[in-house]
């Protein structure tokens, strides 16, 4: 059996470890856990911030995307009937080709943005992001070196954090990251511009462009 005194000695270093917990050196290589709550919170709050800005953006662009689109169909269409005797045989197949293009990229995007709801993706990225902002402020009044209090805060963010029905994508992740060297956020950049810009610009530029290439 262990002897009583070392018993005692461990539930003395126990509570001696505990103690210390908290207060451990900002520049050690372990943070402590107030610091990483404290660095999570900053994280997830600005990585919350850029998705409900990527959506919004990405919102604004399917709109404007879908309508172009749908206007490229119905000009081609009228252009078509119009000058439908005026046309040669291999332009009247062209044009018919890039309205089928335009009408197919129209329903793609049409789809998407049903599918998505980028409006109230980004509606619940904002609330998430002002809620984790919230408890921020308030754990930076609080008194973070009490463990106690550490751990409630980390319970209220976890609450916060799986109350949102959507969790951000890799890229607002990364973007959020401000220890990122120049090389990764430049990357990180051009993955934030793909993932906003390229499908639409693809949908937008497409058909003119098959139209001036076979013309």
């Amino acid at each position: 059996m262990t002897d009583p005194d070392t018993q005692a000695r461990a539930v003395q270093r126990f509570f001696s470890l505990e103690e210390a917990w908290p207060r451990a050196p900002s520049g050690a290589g372990t943070r402590s856990p107030a610091d990483q709550l404290l660095r999570a919170m900053r994280t997830v709050k600005a990585a919350r911030f850029n998705a409900a800005e990527r959506l919004e953006r990405k919102h604004l662009v399917s709109v404007v995307a879908l309508s172009i689109v749908s206007l490229y169909f119905v000009g081609l269409s009228v252009w078509q009937a119009v000058y439908a005797t005026t046309l040669s045989e291999p332009a009247n197949r062209l044009i018919t080709l890039v309205s089928i293009m335009s009408s197919i990229c129209t329903l793609v995007l049409a789809l998407i943005e049903a599918m998505n709801d980028y409006k109230m993706k980004a509606h619940h990225m904002h609330a998430c992001a002002l809620a984790v902002n919230d408890l921020l402020q308030e754990f930076r009044l609080s008194q973070a070196g009490n463990p106690a209090v550490v751990q409630d805060f980390r319970r209220r963010y976890n609450a916060v954090v799986r109350g949102c029905p959507f969790n951000h994508a890799r890229i607002d992740y990364l973007m959020a990251r401000t220890d990122l060297r120049r090389e990764k956020r430049l990357w990180a950049y051009a993955c934030y511009l793909a993932d906003v810009y390229g499908l639409y610009g693809a949908c937008l530029i497409g058909p003119p462009l098959v139209l001036l290439l076979f013309r």
